[in-house]
């Protein structure tokens, strides 16, 4: 697209006799296509950040709605667990002293 701009312009700069003129012409010519150039890719880039922020927001999200859900289902399962222990604790109260006794000493053993 520049280039054909600035072919034109050459093209029609090149019919008078002095080519300091023409030279002139052409370096202005380039100035205007590197200046298009320059913009264009400006906003190129404007526009890659813009989806690059956004694709950042959406991960985000996405990564925290993952969390608290991971979260959810883990206080659940600890919840679960306790409610079974609690319920083992009081029907079978000396064993599960007897059991906490023996891991306690085991722990003590290794540490």
């Amino acid at each position: 697209m520049a280039r054909a701009a600035t072919t034109a312009r050459t093209t029609a700069k090149s019919d008078g006799d002095d080519p300091a003129k023409d030279l002139d012409a052409e370096i202005a010519a380039l100035r205007e296509d590197v200046a298009a150039i320059t913009a264009t890719l400006g906003d190129v880039v404007k526009h890659r950040t813009t989806e690059a922020k956004t694709e950042a927001r959406r991960l985000r999200k996405n990564v925290e709605r993952k969390g608290e859900e991971t979260l959810e289902q883990v206080q659940d399962s600890f919840e679960a667990a306790e409610g079974e222990l609690k319920t083992m604790i009081r029907d079978k109260p000396i064993s599960s002293v007897l059991i906490a006794a023996g891991i306690g000493y085991v722990l003590s053993k290794i540490l």
